[in-house]
């Protein structure tokens, strides 16, 4: 795989991992409240839980970034990626439709959909794309601007959908008058 590729996922993921170990981080007992509402861990372990997942969200964020450790980076988030898949859709098998993800920090509220199954999914399957090994070569500033404009456009698309799948209810009783 080209380097652009691998390097322009490389940074999105690091964002994206780094700004929700920094929401968990800034606001522990929000995001401890929101595992507690998961039901999936007795409630004395979900503050060290919390702790640790925003920790391993941290970790792989900077591991991704240096060529040395990005497979153990990509290995973390691939892991972290199929724990929060698994707690959603237990839940949402439990018909628990109503609980925050826990995904957006504390400024916005997101229920529980199969949309962030989706999206998980999603993300799951880039981490395993840039996993694979690529092939070296020089980069040069083309590339540079590129891997650029890449990370711009994948984070507004981003943050984009995230914004339309938290308003998602809200619009719903909107159109239903509610």
């Amino acid at each position: 795989m080209d380097p652009v590729i691998t390097i322009s996922i490389s940074v999105c993921m690091s964002l994206l991992f780094g700004m929700a170990a920094v929401h968990k981080l800034r606001a522990p007992a929000v995001f401890r409240s929101a595992m507690d509402q998961y039901r999936l861990l007795p409630t004395r372990w979900s503050g060290l839980a919390a702790v640790l997942l925003a920790a391993a969200e941290a970790l792989a964020a900077l591991l991704v970034l240096v060529p040395g450790t990005r497979a153990a980076g990509f290995a973390a988030m691939a892991a972290l990626l199929l724990v929060y898949t698994a707690g959603i859709a237990i839940n949402l098998y439990r018909g628990r439709r109503d609980i925050d993800c826990g995904c957006s920090g504390p400024a916005s509220r997101q229920p529980l959909s199969g949309w962030l199954v989706l999206r998980n999914l999603a993300l799951l399957g880039l981490v395993a794309l840039a996993g694979q090994a690529g092939t070296a070569r020089a980069l040069n500033w083309l590339d540079g601007l590129v891997i650029l404009f890449t990370v711009l456009i994948a984070g507004g698309l981003y943050l984009g959908m995230n914004q339309l799948l938290a308003q998602a209810p809200r619009m719903a009783r909107l159109r239903s008058g509610a």
